[in-house]
């Protein structure tokens, strides 16, 4: 609802009648406040009472008698509709008031209104089994309503709602986070994925801006996208972590936002590197053993696995593992920033660590995959793996069985 330049949802706080009466959300908001009762005798009283207050004859010069004007007619309207519906079925209209003041974005919102459980689960087949029925029953005790309710269709949007909020994967850890985004105000008229327009706040048109820089032929630069408290990061701060880790972007973002400050409610880093692409080639211990190892598309590599909820069944893992994806992004930046330091320590790293079964080889074939033709493996995974240089490590990757961590053997 916009009125006088502000954006309002549900907080009309310091609006006066008119303002209020014309961004309360349904009819029930215009007339009653929240604790009073759901009867005919409190919505003739409610009604008389406003109707005094906003009525436009009775407003001073300077008032805006547009906005009054346009505030009496929406309460006339809004009696005319509350009686309609406590005419037609007194607890209907009880529970359709019930569910239109339900706060479901947020998981314990939810779970309220469609009485299931709220506690973040990894698998939610079984709870949005559940909460989709009790969303199909609260809308089926709004039926007398679809007719004489003009917010019907707002209460059934609300449970639909309720069931996407329940199904979304969410960890303990993640919950706070997510749903601390929800109290900050928005204050624009326009943007991606915004859901929660809570608090009056001056509107801002979104202006795009864009800028341009000369990269020299055949550098390579590196620049950062930052949001939430990693935008607050200092320089040295953001070039310490860019330097230690020149050719693993991935890495440099993770440092970002490890180093950025962890009770805010967003913490966004992108870290994009652009440049010439180039394999470095080297002498390839035991390279010429191998009849793959005549083609210069074959490499040996070795690797650490970090599986997570969000990846499929592996024939080939290890073991199972409950972790999220970002305590795999930080398990994975952990053993690196160990093999960085000491890279002699892999075998006893990987054998600890990794979710593959390569990990249960012995000796130095610990993780070790063998020689791979280019185009054998994932992607994501080939690409890097051939531009690494012999004995250096990949960034953090994400592929199709988790997180990995690389390292070229020749």
């Amino acid at each position: 609802m916009v009125s006088n330049g502000l954006l309002n949802r549900q907080d009309p706080s310091g609006l006066d009648a008119a303002q209020r009466i014309l961004s309360a959300p349904n009819v029930f908001e215009v007339l009653l406040g929240d604790d009073d009762a759901l009867e005919e005798k409190q919505v003739k009283s409610a009604y008389r009472k406003l109707a005094l207050r906003v009525h436009p004859d009775k407003q001073a010069d300077t008032a805006d008698k547009k906005a009054f004007a346009a505030a009496f007619a929406r309460l006339d309207t809004c009696k005319e509709a509350l009686d309609r519906m406590l005419a037609e079925d007194l607890e209907s209209c009880k529970e359709l008031r019930r569910i239109l003041k339900c706060e479901v974005t947020t998981r314990a919102g939810a779970a309220l209104l469609l009485d299931v459980e709220k506690a973040p689960v990894s698998d939610t087949e079984d709870l949005v089994r559940d909460a989709g029925k009790a969303s199909r029953l609260l809308v089926k005790k709004l039926e007398k309503m679809q007719v004489v309710a003009p917010d019907y269709s707002q209460a059934v949007a609300i449970c639909e709602e309720a069931v996407k909020t329940l199904a979304r994967v969410v960890t303990p850890e993640s919950l706070p986070r997510m749903e601390s985004l929800l109290k900050e105000g928005i204050p624009l008229s326009r943007a991606l994925g915004v859901r929660d327009l809570r608090a009056p706040r001056p509107i801002v048109v979104m202006q795009p801006e864009s800028a341009a820089w000369t990269v020299a032929a055949g550098s390579t630069v590196r620049f950062g996208l930052l949001c939430g408290s990693t935008a607050a990061l200092g320089d040295e701060t953001l070039l310490k972590a860019a330097a230690s880790h020149e050719r693993k972007p991935k890495v440099t973002a993770l440092q970002w936002n490890a180093s950025a400050d962890s009770n805010a409610a967003c913490s966004t880093a992108v870290c994009i590197s652009v440049g010439p692409s180039k394999v470095e080639t080297g002498p390839a211990a035991k390279k010429a053993r191998t009849a793959q190892g005549q083609s210069g598309d074959t490499v040996r590599v070795r690797h650490i696995l970090f599986r997570h909820q969000q990846v499929k069944q592996d024939p080939m893992a290890r073991r199972d593992s409950a972790r999220s994806v970002q305590e795999a992004e930080i398990a994975a930046l952990t053993a690196l920033e160990t093999l960085l330091k000491t890279p002699g320590q892999f075998p006893r790293v990987c054998r600890d660590l990794t979710d593959c079964q390569s990990g249960e080889q012995p000796g130095n074939l610990c993780g070790d995959l063998g020689w791979l033709v280019k185009g054998q493996t994932e992607a994501v995974l080939d690409d890097a793996i051939f531009a690494l240089a012999p004995n250096e490590f990949s960034d953090v990757l994400a592929g199709s069985r988790g997180i990995h961590i690389v390292q070229r053997l020749g």
